[in-house]
């Protein structure tokens, strides 16, 4: 059998093969002798027909069933030969039997990249620490804490000022006529009962809430909005509307304080532990935003110290994933369809990018491990499934067979062997 490489470029090998006839007889009748051995013709058991007859009869069938057979077995010579790694399935561009009976084929195939292994000791990243928690960090974090329990109470009447809540009656107009009679869709924007506004110079409508400060309750004011030109609203755009607006009451947005009481009755706790709960909570956090900024650093030092191919079926098949991880986060945002489709293109750009360098990374710190003699040993999967289980509240055991079932289990072990890897970059890299 012949084979021979033709270099594509990148990663693309064109495979060409010539498998000679008597081998091409030999596979022929290994695979008519499959058939008759499954064959039910008329007036012959299954299994017991004359070959001659099922070579007849299926003739079509065994034909596309020995090209594949041939195919197969030109493609396993030419991987032993020349000791291919495949990352993907090939693509038949010719598959022919000459007339002197010997078997010609092409297949354009794709392989793993091969590449010199980079240094794994010695990369250079920006020597920064986590960010200390300060006391005003667990301050602001008690704050946070208490905006949930947060109610209002009405005011004394006074004149309105920023930050205050006021609750409004108004209808607007538009060129004498009623904003809900040009768009019955407007809502709130034509008029309102009770509407809670807090009064902010930038709230709800343009210049709308700057006109109510110094108002009183019970008072009644004229206030004009300019909608703008890209106001959602078309039939308003660039069009000026008048209001007629009643302060009904202001109202004050109190948190309580986080004080020993707070705490017991919330949380359980004193004041100090649930403090030191919360330091620990923050550096925790802090400490992984820290691993992670240092992890970014290394893999892109790592990156940039080598030139590498991406095998395209691995870098669309990533594409495609990374695309979909987008679109449903931004979902789950709630950004719309319509949204997502207006920044089509800079989603497909990020993807892109980002996809290239998983890729690349991936062989990357795959061969780092090889060379470095990194392993990632059954009890440490063991450890990583019984913490995932943890975190989602389930049974280690139930949680173990549910991922054993899914074939998931290699793709946690090599999940491991990548961070492990990492942490062996961080551990001999370079601050400075």
């Amino acid at each position: 059998m012949k084979v021979s490489l033709e270099n594509m470029g990148g990663c693309r090998r064109r495979l060409k093969g010539e498998i000679p006839a008597d081998q091409v007889r030999l596979t022929e009748e290994k695979v008519t002798l499959s058939f008759q051995k499954s064959a039910r013709l008329p007036g012959f058991r299954p299994g017991h027909a004359p070959l001659e007859m099922v070579r007849r009869r299926y003739a079509p069938d065994i034909q596309n069933e020995l090209k594949d057979s041939l195919l197969r077995e030109g493609l396993r010579h030419a991987v032993e030969k020349e000791k291919l790694h495949l990352v993907d399935d090939p693509a038949v561009e010719e598959a022919n039997f000459e007339k002197d009976k010997k078997f010609k084929f092409i297949l354009r195939v794709d392989l793993a990249p091969e590449f010199k292994v980079p240094a794994a000791k010695g990369l250079k990243i920006p020597k920064k620490n986590p960010e200390p928690v300060t006391d005003a960090d667990i301050q602001s974090a008690l704050t946070r804490l208490a905006e949930p329990m947060a109610h209002f109470h009405t005011l004394e009447p006074r004149p309105a000022k920023e930050g205050d809540y006021a609750v409004l009656d108004f209808e607007g107009t538009c060129g004498g006529k009623k904003i809900l009679e040009i768009d019955p869709k407007a809502g709130q924007v034509g008029e309102a009962k009770k509407l809670w506004v807090l009064l902010k110079p930038d709230a709800f409508l343009p210049g709308f809430v700057p006109a109510l400060f110094g108002m009183k309750p019970g008072e009644t004011r004229k206030v004009e909005v300019k909608f703008p030109a890209d106001f959602p609203h078309s039939s308003l755009q660039k069009q000026t509307g008048t209001y007629q607006v009643t302060l009904v009451e202001l109202k004050e947005r109190h948190v309580p304080d986080v004080d020993e009481a707070f705490c017991q009755e919330n949380y359980k706790m004193p004041k100090t532990e649930l403090e030191s709960r919360i330091r620990e909570d923050l550096t925790a956090s802090r400490n992984s935003a820290h691993r992670a900024e240092e992890s970014r650093a290394v893999t892109q030092a790592l990156l940039s110290s080598t030139k590498i191919d991406v095998p395209e079926p691995l870098l669309e098949d990533e594409r495609r994933r990374l695309v979909a991880r987008l679109v449903e986060e931004n979902q789950r945002r709630g950004v719309s369809n319509e949204e997502l489709i207006k920044h089509k293109d800079d989603i497909l750009k990020t993807a892109g990018q980002n996809a290239e360098e998983n890729v690349k990374l991936s062989f990357l710190l795959r061969k780092i491990a090889e060379s470095e003699g990194l392993k990632v040993e059954e009890q440490e999967v063991v450890q990583e499934i019984a913490i995932l289980a943890a975190q989602s509240g389930q049974d280690a055991r139930l949680f173990a067979k549910r991922l054993q079932k899914s074939n998931v289990l290699p793709s946690l072990a090599d999940t491991l062997l990548r961070r492990k890897t990492v942490d062996f970059l961080l551990q001999h890299a370079v601050r400075g």
